[in-house]
């Protein structure tokens, strides 16, 4: 009997399911396009093949809210403008201002 009320269910209630679970399985994706991430397509990708995993969606969120590229490549040019700007005023010499950029840039 339960699996006769069960066929019964209407579309609307088939679109109020689907309209509530796909931005919760797309939510990796939407936190790395919110987060301005580099690798959002490949995110995207995964989220989209192996989201359906709850492995695959775990790795695709890890992958969304991980900072570690954005901080150090945002530190990195913060760095290299303060150190232009030093040695533009005469604060530091071309040899100091170089050694500091190649240190920067490894």
């Amino acid at each position: 009997m339960i699996f006769l009320t069960l066929l019964s269910i209407s579309w609307q209630h088939i679109l109020i399911v689907l309209l509530i679970s796909i931005p919760f399985y797309f939510l990796p994706t939407l936190v790395a396009y919110r987060r301005k991430k580099s690798n959002v397509d490949a995110i995207f990708t995964l989220n989209l093949f192996l989201g359906w995993s709850v492995i695959g969606w775990a790795i695709a969120l890890f992958l969304a809210l991980s900072n570690k590229e954005s901080n150090q490549q945002n530190s990195n040019i913060d760095q290299l403008t303060k150190l232009k700007a030093l040695h533009d005023k005469g604060a530091i010499t071309d040899e100091e201002f170089l050694n500091q950029k190649e240190r920067l840039l490894r």
